[in-house]
This record gives C-alpha cells, structure tokens and sequence, in this order.
C-alpha cells in the first residue's frame, strides 16, 4: 500500500512536465490535474492489479 501511495505522488510531481510535453504554458491551465490525477490512480491500479496476477500464475506454478 505505501508503494502506492509513493508512486502516486511521484506521478504528480511529474505534472509540471506532462504540462511542459503539451505545451501549456498558460497558469490557467492548473484544473487539468484533476484529471491529470485519475489517470494517475488509474495506471497505478492498472499495473497493481497486474502485478497481482502475474504474481498468481507464478504461485500456481511453483505448487
């Protein structure tokens, strides 16, 4: 669960170089990071959940 919450934040703090990579220099475009923070859940959901059923074929195996 810290992982989790580790790659979270380091997820946001890479924000102001997804801004910089589509070219927003404007400061008004600072309400992007809501959705900018659901994509952010949602890779590390994404990869946590496939983390865990990599890890369940490699128990199945080894039993």
């Amino acid at each position: 669960m810290k992982w989790k919450i580790a790659a979270f934040i380091i997820i946001l703090l890479l924000y102001p170089l997804f801004l910089r990579w589509v070219h927003m220099t404007d400061l008004r475009a600072i309400p992007i990071i809501v959705p900018y923070c659901l994509a952010a859940l949602s890779v590390i959901i994404i990869f946590s959940e496939m983390i865990g059923a990599i890890a369940a074929l490699l128990s199945k195996k080894k039993s």
